[in-house]
């Protein structure tokens, strides 16, 4: 069983992939894609129990030796689209946040693996 801070951080980014789903079916595509990397981050941290950094680029190195490069690399790509998201003029269309948020989703469930796979 996981500590609570972790169980938490975990249902947590269920919840934001649960809204980010949401977001895209009433066409909140910005909103869909940052809730899709938060999702990540969040389940990436309760895998990482004990890594204490703020910096999105240590998180997806940490994840990328457990889990390999390409999910490292598809965890950065979630996040230069998150950036876009918020920070850029950038506006998502309904079929580009779809793929950040599959990919997010894809992320998320290698991720929630891993996890179960440490329990056991």
């Amino acid at each position: 069983m996981q500590s609570g801070d972790s169980w938490l951080k975990l249902k947590k980014a269920e919840k934001l992939l649960e809204e980010a789903e949401k977001d895209l079916e009433v066409g909140c595509f910005n909103k869909a894609v940052s809730a899709s990397y938060f999702a990540v981050r969040l389940a990436a941290e309760a895998m990482l129990k004990g890594v204490i950094t703020t910096k999105d680029d240590k998180i997806a190195n940490a994840v990328g030796r457990v889990l390999g490069s390409d999910v490292r690399e598809e965890i950065m790509w979630i996040y230069e689209e998150r950036k876009k998201a918020d920070h850029r003029p950038f506006f998502f269309d309904e079929k580009r946040a779809s793929l950040v948020f599959g990919k997010a989703s894809e992320v998320f469930e290698k991720i929630k693996e891993e996890i179960s796979s440490l329990e056991e």
